[in-house]
């Protein structure tokens, strides 16, 4: 088909999600209807986000990578990795990027997928406060802990308990703080926190339940 004769679609995000939208796209487009654009806000394309924690033991990024540059240009995806979309004119239907680029679509998928919740404490914003989401936050704790000794973490739910034992293999004094009465309230009953608050005490890592975060100081 003629370049002409395709259409442009604008893939704003490529995590998990933007990517396996590609995938079933290009599956699907036989023809070669769509020419396909993505904007990556981070400085690699798709990862294995979901297995993020395992980064602390092998620490290559490579590992957790979901799909290879080479592939996103056998198949003819425009990747525009660590640029991030910041304008989109419906009128014009077009996506404006961090980095000056302009792309005109014909339609547009909108994958920008989650980001963490950081509660408005007083002290939030001070040196050694981190978020547990992407490779770049883990390579920062890792740095960070060769020079540390304790670590807090707030939130006893699924990921703060992978972000403490991280913390904790890290080889830091590692505490837990999670404001409901139990840990994973949203997972478990309190027969099953309870079992599991009794495990991670015996690791040595130190819980603190119906504790609320007020400030940070350091």
């Amino acid at each position: 088909m003629n370049s002409s004769e395709q259409q442009t679609i604008v893939v704003v995000g490529n995590g998990m999600v933007g990517l396996r939208f590609c995938e079933q796209l290009i599956a699907f487009d036989e023809l070669k209807r769509y020419r396909i654009v993505t904007f990556c806000e981070e400085a690699r394309a798709a990862y294995d986000r979901v297995g993020l924690s395992n980064f602390f033991a092998h620490r290559d990024a490579e590992k957790l990578m979901l799909a290879r540059k080479e592939w996103y240009q056998s198949v003819g995806i425009e990747l525009h990795i660590g640029d991030r979309a910041i304008g989109i004119d419906r009128d014009r239907k077009t996506v404006q990027s961090h980095k000056g680029v302009s792309v005109t679509y014909d339609k547009l998928i909108m994958a920008t997928g989650s980001f963490p919740f950081v509660p408005p404490l007083p002290g939030i914003q001070k040196q050694g406060v981190f978020v547990y989401r992407t490779i770049e936050d883990l390579e920062h704790i890792i740095a960070y802990a060769k020079k540390s000794t304790s670590c807090a973490v707030i939130g006893g739910g699924l990921l703060g308990l992978e972000a403490a034992k991280a913390a904790f293999d890290l080889g830091l004094q590692t505490h837990v703080i999670e404001y409901n009465n139990r840990l994973m309230p949203r997972q478990l009953d309190e027969t099953g926190s309870r079992t599991l608050l009794q495990k991670i005490r015996d690791i040595g890592v130190q819980v603190h339940v119906s504790k609320a975060s007020k400030e940070i100081h350091g």
